[in-house]
This record gives C-alpha cells, structure tokens and sequence, in this order.
C-alpha cells in the first residue's frame, strides 16, 4: 500500500481550542497553563494525548503511569505537547461479574475522550485483556492519528523448578490438590510464583494475543508485543512510540489508513500461528466495525487461519512463556514466517510508515524450540474453527 504523507505545516485540530486571540481560545489557554506550561507549548505544534489504563485495580496495568512518563520524553524530543489522560481499566483479574461486560464502555470512554478533548493524536497505552481492544475500537471510531504501546507481559513464573503460567498453573495446581498430588499449602506456597512481576499474562492468553494482534494489525511498533514489561527495552519501546506519534500526526496517518482488511486477515492468520486466544475472534470483529472500510466475519476467519500451523511452542497449547517468546525474536519473526509461507499480505502498511514486511525481512529466530518450523508446529491447522449448529 503506498501511502501519501500529508503537507506539513498545517493547521492542527487543536488549534480550535488553542489558536488565536478569541474570547475561547484565551480561556483554552490560560486553564492550560495553571499546570504551569510556558505557552509556546500551545503554539500549533503538535498536541498528542497519551490514553492511559493505569489503575492499580489492573494488576497488569499498574505499571503504565512509568511507561507514560517514557511516552513523554518522545513526545517532547519530536516537537510536540504531551497530555496524558485516564480512561475506565477493565481489569480481567478482578472486575466482577466480568470484564468483556465492561469492554465497551471502556471503547466508549476512549472515543469520546479523543473527540472531545484538544488533541491532533494519541497513544494508546494498554495491557489487561480488555483495555487492548477498547483502547483500538475508540480510536478507530474518531480516526486520528493512534499508536499503541502494549504494558508487556510479566517474568516467567517458577516453582521448585517447573515453569509457572500465569493462569494455567491456577487450574493445574487447583486440580492437583483435589486429586491429592499436591496439599493444600504447597499450593499456597507457589501463589507468589506466579505473578511475580509488573505485566500481565506470562501466557498466550488473551492479554499477550491482543498485544500480538495490536502489532500484527501495523498498529504498534515491530517488536512491541512480547517485551517483558520490566525488561528496560520496554521502556525504550515507550519512547519510541513518543517520537513516532508525533510524525504520525504531521503525515496525517490515521488508523483507518493502518487497519485494513489486509491488516485483519494478516492479523488472522497470526493469531492462528501463535496459539492466540479465541477472544481474538470477538474483539478483532467488533475493532472492524469501529473501522472505516472494513467488513469482516465469522466466515473470514474460517477462510483464512483455520488452515494455517501454529508455530509458537508457549502455554496454554505449548511449553515455554512469553519471557522465552521474546528472547526468540518474538512476534516479527512469526509475521517473516507468515511472509515466507505466501500468507501474509507484505505491502500492509504499518504506524512505522512503512509495510510489514519491510519491517521484518532482516529478522532472525533464536530459538527453533520456542518458535517452531513449520514442519515441526505445534498442530498443522492451528486457527480458529468456526462452529454453526443449533
């Protein structure tokens, strides 16, 4: 896909509320500046929300305020004005009856927050099950300039030398006492190895799937999926998306010119080979509606990943967690595979600027026993199976 950069300088969108002499602009932009800001930050450069689920009610989010401030710093070296903001956190551990009842009024605080507040684009800062979905179906509702930066999941769980699974090992262990392979206070005893630092799931689960789908979709940065969240290159991560936001929002590259129905059919077949989670399925269809141009189904995903290996050798379907995933290469070197096999569509493009395969052509795998040869995956047709019935 060639992409056609906007002219630069323009006129933002946030000069409507902060431009000129008006009776509006000046009540603008002195309520702006009782934080402090000299006012040349309100001078027509860029104006970039960073959309913030921190909550320490997120266990997998509670980090982010760290992540945001590293946002910041990119924002500020690329000329722009960073202005970060809360949104509802759904938060998959703890929030009762559930979380996916809560994921779209999360969406809905997220697009009303962009459209009515005085920003040219966002970053989106997500992590917990929900919050990467949400966080994707509002921007795409009000299309301006969006980049995500994913929380990063958690270290490797470990107990008396078994690898832990955040999740996984929840039932495992629980099922382990009530068959009376395990008492009830080794249990107790491994409950601090399985959480053990800032992030969400160590698994493929449905945190470490949306991240995955986040970049398989162009809409983060190559690489960003499976950097531990306490890995310092997470941090670097941050940053970068800080840079990048704000030439995003210069070229006038929008979310509807990212996601597709290339991006999505990518993004299927990725999750196929990965092992991701079957809420990929609910939340990548209802991301699709928020998005200008995009019809996807059920039978879509039938069409395109039912088919496809899955390669990725991590928990639940596997062995490793995302620790050992990103010491691998993680996700470009799933996506160079993809190309390699004829099912990727490569010219995609990305919130780089560039296409999806650019980004990964030059990748290598590190470890062929955490992402697999095809000819060794996991199962050889690892999608989703669509079942219809009464």
């Amino acid at each position: 896909m060639t992409f056609k950069p906007a002219k630069w300088p323009r006129k933002l969108r946030s000069q409507e509320w902060f431009g000129g002499s008006s009776k509006d602009a000046i009540y603008h932009r002195s309520w702006m500046k009782n934080q402090g800001l000299p006012a040349d930050l309100l001078d027509g450069r860029p104006v970039v929300g960073i959309c913030n689920t921190w909550s320490e009610l997120t266990p997998c989010n509670a980090h982010l305020r760290d992540l945001a401030e590293k946002v910041k710093f990119g924002i500020y070296e690329a000329g722009g004005f960073p202005v970060e903001f809360p949104v509802f956190s759904p938060a998959e551990s703890s929030l009762r009856p559930t979380a996916m009842m809560y994921r779209n009024l999360c969406a809905m605080d997220v697009e009303e927050a962009i459209r009515g507040m005085s920003m040219d684009g966002v970053v989106l800062l997500a992590g917990c099950d929900k919050t990467t979905p949400a966080l994707l179906m509002g921007a795409a509702s009000v299309d301006l300039p969006a980049i995500v930066v994913s929380g990063g999941p958690m270290l490797n769980g470990m107990f008396r030398g078994e690898r832990v699974g955040s999740g996984t090992h929840l039932w495992k262990f629980s099922e382990a006492v009530r068959a009376g392979e395990m008492t009830a206070e080794e249990f107790v005893e491994a409950e601090a190895s399985m959480s053990r630092s800032p992030g969400s799931c160590n698994t493929m689960g449905t945190a470490s799937t949306m991240a995955s789908m986040a970049e398989a979709l162009g809409m983060a940065l190559s690489g960003n999926a499976a950097i531990p969240a306490v890995d310092s290159r997470r941090r670097v991560m941050a940053h970068l998306t800080g840079r990048r936001i704000v030439q995003m929002v210069k070229d006038d590259l929008k979310p509807s010119d990212v996601m597709t129905k290339q991006a999505f059919e990518n993004a299927i077949r990725t999750n196929a080979a990965i092992g991701g989670s079957t809420n990929a399925v609910i939340h990548l269809l209802a991301m699709a509606g928020r998005t200008k141009g995009v019809d996807l189904t059920l039978d879509d995903w039938d069409r395109l990943g039912r088919d496809v290996p899955t390669i990725v050798n991590l928990m639940p379907s596997g062995k490793y967690l995302m620790e050992e995933f990103f010491y691998a290469g993680g996700l470009p070197v799933v996506i160079k595979r993809l190309g390699e096999a004829g099912l990727l569509h490569k010219d995609a493009l990305t919130v780089s600027g560039g296409s999806m395969w650019d980004e990964v052509k030059h990748v290598k795998n590190w470890n062929e026993d955490v992402i697999l040869p095809v000819e060794k995956a996991l199962t050889q047709s690892g999608g989703i199976a669509v079942l219809r019935g009464n």
